[in-house]
C-alpha cells in the first residue's frame, strides 16, 4: 500500500480507537444481558468487529492489504439476523420513566440493548465521515463497508429492541406530519443543453 496521506492516518487512529472503546463496552454489558437471543446477537457482533479491528491493524501495519480489503459485507451482513421485511412498530406504548441506574445490579436488558444501539449508530456515522477523507481506494472502501456494518448492526438491534418495547418511536399528529412534509414540491427536471455555449 501507498503511504497514506494525513488524513487517512488520523482518520484510521481515531476508528481503531473508537473501535477498542466499542468492543470494551460491550465486553462490560455483555453480563447483564440475560435473554439469549441477546445474548447470541452481542456475541456476533463482537466476533464481527473484532475480525473488522483485526483487518484495519493489518491494513495500518501494510500487512496482508490484499486480505485486510473486505469483500466482506455480504458474508458479514448474512450473519445478522436483520429481518428485511420487519414492519418497525411506531407510537409510545406506555414508556418507563428514564433514568440512570443506581447500582450496576439495575441493569437490565433494555439497557443493554439500547447501549448496543448506540455504539452501533455513533461508530457508523464515525466511519462514514472518515471514508470521505479517505485518499486509498481500498481503505475507502474498507470504511465505507466498516460503517455499513455499523449501521446493520444497529438496525438488528434496534429491531430486536423495538420489538420489546425498549425502543420506541414518538410519532407526530398525522396533521402536523402531513403539514411539515407537503411543503415541499419536486425540483424542475434540469435543462440539458447541447452544443453552443449560453450567452
Amino acid at each position: 500500500m501507498n503511504t497514506l496521506g494525513a488524513h487517512e492516518v488520523l482518520e484510521l487512529h481515531e476508528i481503531m480507537n473508537d473501535a477498542i472503546h466499542g468492543l470494551n463496552t460491550m465486553k462490560l454489558y455483555r453480563p447483564y444481558a440475560q435473554d439469549h437471543q441477546l445474548q447470541s446477537m452481542m456475541d456476533r457482533h463482537m466476533h464481527m468487529l473484532t475480525v473488522e479491528y483485526n483487518s484495519l491493524v493489518q491494513m495500518a501495519h501494510h500487512q496482508g492489504a490484499g486480505q485486510a480489503v473486505p469483500n466482506r459485507r455480504a458474508k458479514l451482513a448474512g450473519m445478522m439476523n436483520i429481518n428485511q421485511g420487519y414492519a418497525p412498530t411506531y407510537g409510545l406504548r406506555n414508556p418507563q420513566t428514564q433514568s440512570p441506574a443506581s447500582t450496576n445490579e439495575e441493569i437490565d436488558d433494555a439497557d443493554v440493548a439500547v447501549c448496543l444501539i448506540n455504539c452501533h449508530k455513533q461508530t457508523a456515522a464515525l466511519k462514514m465521515k472518515a471514508a470521505l477523507e479517505m485518499a486509498n481506494p481500498a481503505l475507502r472502501q474498507m470504511i465505507q463497508t466498516a460503517a455499513n456494518n455499523s449501521a446493520d448492526m444497529a438496525y438488528e438491534g434496534f429491531q430486536y429492541a423495538n420489538q420489546r418495547g425498549y425502543y420506541q418511536i414518538p410519532t407526530l399528529k398525522d396533521t402536523t406530519a402531513d403539514t411539515f412534509l407537503h411543503a415541499y414540491g419536486t425540483a424542475p427536471s434540469p435543462v440539458h443543453h447541447t452544443g453552443g455555449h449560453l450567452m
